[in-house]
């Protein structure tokens, strides 16, 4: 009787052996050693090892739910604290994974592809942020880059606090967050 493969098995073992070798570095091999599968398996089942990135973010922007997260309710600080917390389930927690690929970007065009549905997350906030401004709640400027100004204070604190070593750092508030980012945003009534 075949094996049957854990699809989040075999993304873990993406994650975990990206971080670890970098893209270029990681070979499906290893990928396969990590998820306990055979080499042959993957490549039946995924492809290339640019498909198996592909799926892994796919699965996690899933899990996530990134795409009821940018849903439009009204209320803007619950619909941006839902967009906060999505993020930082999703992308902070695997953060070194993304980080190691989007170093890698420029020098591997294959993995690109593996980008439009994050980047699509992004066009999704900018729509939510585009739909407050319309409605006259925050202050007109490109939308894109309001949600650099949301998503920015928290890819940086991660980074620092992945830095930081043993120092400890206190996690990030995110209604504080919201709160702030609100301020200098939001049309007083």
């Amino acid at each position: 009787m075949p094996k049957v493969i854990n699809d989040m098995q075999i993304f873990q073992a993406v994650m975990q052996t990206i971080a670890e070798r970098g893209y270029a570095g990681a070979t499906t091999r290893q990928i396969a050693e990590a998820a306990d599968v055979s080499e042959v398996t993957l490549f039946r089942k995924y492809g290339t090892k640019a498909e198996l990135v592909k799926r892994t973010i796919s699965a996690l922007m899933e899990q996530t739910e990134f795409e009821s997260a940018t849903q439009y309710s009204g209320d803007i600080h619950a619909d941006l604290l839902r967009v906060v917390m999505a993020y930082s389930e999703g992308v902070i927690r695997n953060e070194h994974f993304f980080f190691v690929l989007f170093a890698e970007l420029s020098r591997t065009p294959e993995l690109a592809d593996s980008f439009s549905q994050p980047l699509g997350l992004f066009q999704s906030i900018g729509n939510l942020l585009s739909r407050y401004q319309a409605d006259g709640v925050l202050k007109s400027e490109n939308p894109l880059h309001s949600v650099a100004s949301l998503l920015g204070p928290l890819i940086y604190f991660s980074m620092i606090a992945r830095s930081a070593g043993n120092i400890p750092m206190p996690p990030m508030d995110s209604e504080t967050h919201i709160t702030h980012f609100l301020g200098g945003r939001q049309i007083a009534n």
